[in-house]
């Protein structure tokens, strides 16, 4: 099993407070509410344990070695065309940096990227993909922008015959880690990481407790996909920690200014609450708030993911204890790859980005600032660039 593919089941979805116009709309649970289970498992707490050291090891470590992940592809018949970029907001820092990747890795083979900010709402979804359209694009790359924000966009691209990637988001009917197509590959799904990032946190916690851990969860309910990824979360600790209790406290990024008050009342009514799992980093600044205000700050570690650069810095700082990222610029040339092959009619392939857990044991060895982050130089070596060119056949 290799490095990248190591873990069973990124989202950029949350990287960020500017996507709440977007996924308000698509709130699966706008609510909140705190439940409490305990989790038996025929699992023994000594095997999860021993598991759960073992991935936290090797996901602490930087990646220096990339596996292909598709068979190569001659893509001279593509020169000239043009692959159409359209995240959720390009004003949110790790879409910028995903963009300028897929520009550089395009630039390779000889096609052109087009960008277009959705700017977090279903109209600007809308008319970023008729753009695209309207510009015969050879392929469109969505980014955290689920289909029925802007369906009728979306269909009006396949009634054109235009392959349309929808990146880090979950099919309808999927799994997490699900790569999944329409009969002819017009319109593909491309989770990334983003459920193996909140189970990595989940990992760490298992391991630094001893199998002994009380864990607020907190899912992100702006969309049914990150719901998901923390039912994968759920599962991996019933799985692995049979001695663990969970309680669950849902929390929302369109709902943001609720999340200090909402972590500070999960906490007092649990007081033997140890461990706070907030599912991404977006909402860190309150959640850290919310445990001050219950009087948690030294009864509690925080495990959570995204590696959104103020999250390492708060590492660093020692006010949470471990942050699951995946490298944003290697996304880039992951798109480049999988929007060709739809454009050749290739079958889609499971784009899996360097995964790394940070710590207060190695974010001290790194730059922490927009242009290391930028660079990718978080997450190890840059040697993916060479294997996508090989892989195209232009290196």
């Amino acid at each position: 099993m290799t490095r990248q593919r190591a873990l069973t089941g990124r989202t950029r979805l949350a990287a960020t407070a500017t996507v709440a116009a977007a996924t308000a709309v698509l709130a699966a649970a706008c609510g909140s509410s705190t439940t409490s289970t305990n989790t038996p498992n025929s699992a023994t707490s000594g095997s999860g344990v021993a598991q759960a050291r073992a991935v936290v090891a090797r996901e602490s470590r930087p990646i220096t070695s990339f596996p292909p992940p598709g068979p190569p592809i001659n893509v001279r018949s593509l020169r000239g065309k043009s692959v159409w970029y359209i995240p959720l907001s390009l004003s949110v820092p790790v879409f910028a940096i995903s963009n300028g990747t897929l520009q550089t890795a395009l630039s390779k083979v000889g096609l052109t990227e087009h960008s277009c900010s959705a700017q977090a709402t279903p109209s600007g979804t809308a008319a970023c993909i008729n753009q695209a359209v309207a510009a015969n694009a050879g392929a469109i790359v969505t980014d955290a922008i689920p289909v029925a924000l802007a369906s009728n966009a979306f269909a009006n691209a396949e009634s054109h015959h235009i392959p349309v990637l929808v990146q880090d988001q979950l099919p309808p009917t999927g799994g997490p880690g699900a790569v999944q197509g329409s009969g002819d590959d017009k319109l593909a799904y491309q989770p990334l990481q983003a459920a193996n990032l909140p189970e990595a946190a989940a990992y760490w916690t298992i391991a630094d407790s001893h199998g002994k851990a009380n864990v607020l969860l907190e899912p992100y309910t702006d969309s049914p996909s990150t719901l998901s990824y923390m039912d994968s979360t759920t599962a991996l600790f019933k799985k692995l920690c049979p001695a663990c209790t969970l309680s669950d406290q849902k929390i929302g990024i369109a709902t943001a200014s609720l999340a200090a008050s909402q972590t500070s009342s999960a906490l007092l009514s649990d007081p033997n609450v140890n461990y706070v799992l907030p599912e991404y980093d977006a909402l860190d600044q309150g959640v850290e708030q919310g445990i001050q205000q219950a009087g948690f700050a030294s009864k509690v570690k925080v495990a959570t993911s995204a590696g959104d650069l103020p999250a390492l810095q708060a590492i660093k700082a020692g006010k949470i204890s471990v942050d699951a990222g995946e490298d944003f610029p290697y996304i880039g040339w992951a798109d480049a790859d999988e929007a060709m092959r739809m454009m050749l009619g290739k079958p889609v392939v499971k784009e899996l980005p360097p995964l790394r857990l940070f710590t207060a044991a190695n974010v001290g060895s790194l730059s922490l600032t927009p242009a290391a982050q930028a660079s990718g130089s978080w997450y190890g070596s840059d040697a993916y660039m060479s294997m996508f060119e090989h892989l195209w056949g232009v290196k």
